[in-house]
């Protein structure tokens, strides 16, 4: 036989055994997810919100549990992906609603021949009005009166932000990764890998770092993003911010919840599509706000994560004003901070959420 006969052979076996082996884990994956109860839901549905269909995902074991909406990050991150790896002991407790943004995920496909006219007209208002109208819809469907709030980094902005417009339609809010200034978490994460990179002799990496100054800087243009992309390969090396590593490449391609045709839309966030709401997040500043809220306020944060230093969510805390709040490091835990511990983040938003 010839050598590259056997070469074709032995690559034709091999694809063979990882898509044997990525049927058998996605089988298994979407066995584990099922609600099996008469009282819970598993609900996949596009909704009319704001003039566009939105993409929603219920999951509960008991629809008269509290009802949570989760607000993802990035923007344009969706955490439906790889929710199976740490949501389904919420579905508990909670009726959980995961969305995926516009200009994301299934609701970036079911508008794809809309795309321009959203590119042109996405901004964080409009996103803060699409949670309003998803609130009022899970009120009226689940028969409550509030909704809790969970947002991720990116998420944690619109979070803040409706809290404050529309305290009324909230139970509680929950930050994760919470962004308090984009500006000043730039300027921590820089000097925590700049540190961990002297720490670590490794002069290669500081001279790139030095390279990227002045940093950051204000306006969120290509030069930035090249640099802001540089600092989180740095971070990463030093696990100051999330990795992309096999094992969860392959949890994200073994994912229960999406049909295997529309995984490469997740694993494109689509900085260049994102740009105007980058920007948004650039300007950002929590500390310009009004400090008192009128909702409970609990921060759940990671004491390992760089990429929205805990320091600076720790610091700006002090300065809230709400009926409650509460403020819970998760040990060994970084930015995707229920990913890296799913049991404590689960009992830290018991803890909070059950009194």
């Amino acid at each position: 036989m010839k050598t590259r006969t056997k070469i074709l052979l032995t690559a034709a076996a091999a694809a063979g055994a990882v898509g044997g082996a990525w049927a058998l884990t996605r089988k298994e994956n979407q066995k584990k997810q099922h609600i099996d109860s008469e009282q819970g839901i598993e609900l996949k549905e596009f909704r009319q919100i704001n003039g566009i269909p939105q993409y929603l995902v219920h999951r509960s074991e008991n629809i008269q549990n509290p009802v949570m909406l989760v607000l993802h990050g990035g923007p344009g991150e969706s955490a439906i992906p790889t929710s199976y790896l740490y949501q389904r002991g919420w579905e508990r407790y909670f009726t959980v609603v995961n969305w995926d943004q516009r200009l994301c995920g299934q609701t970036l496909k079911a508008n794809q021949h809309r795309q321009q006219e959203l590119l042109d007209t996405i901004c964080t208002e409009q996103l803060v009005e699409d949670v309003r109208e998803i609130c009022l819809y899970l009120t009226e469907k689940y028969g409550c009166e509030k909704v809790i709030l969970l947002g991720h980094s990116w998420g944690s902005v619109l979070g803040s932000l409706f809290i404050r417009k529309y305290p009324q339609l909230v139970e509680a809010y929950v930050g994760v990764g919470q962004v308090i200034s984009m500006i000043r978490n730039e300027e921590v994460g820089y000097e925590k890998a700049l540190q961990a990179a002297r720490i670590a002799g490794d002069s290669k990496d500081v001279r790139t770092l030095q390279q990227l100054q002045p940093y950051p800087q204000p306006q969120m243009d290509e030069a930035m993003i090249k640099k802001m992309l540089t600092l989180r390969r740095i971070q990463r090396k030093y696990h100051l911010a999330s990795s992309a590593s096999l094992r969860r490449i392959w949890q994200l391609l073994t994912t229960p919840d999406l049909p295997a045709q529309d995984l490469p839309r997740y694993f494109d966030a689509g900085l260049q599509r994102q740009h105007r709401l980058l920007q948004e997040l650039m300007d950002f500043d929590l500390r310009k706000l009004d400090p008192k809220v009128e909702v409970p306020v609990y921060f759940l944060l990671g004491d390992q994560d760089w990429q929205t230093p805990y320091p600076v969510a720790q610091e700006y805390f002090k300065q809230i004003a709400a009926p409650r709040k509460q403020l819970i490091l998760i040990p060994n835990a970084g930015h995707g901070t229920m990913l890296d511990q799913p049991e404590m983040f689960l009992h830290a938003l018991r803890s909070v959420l059950q009194r």
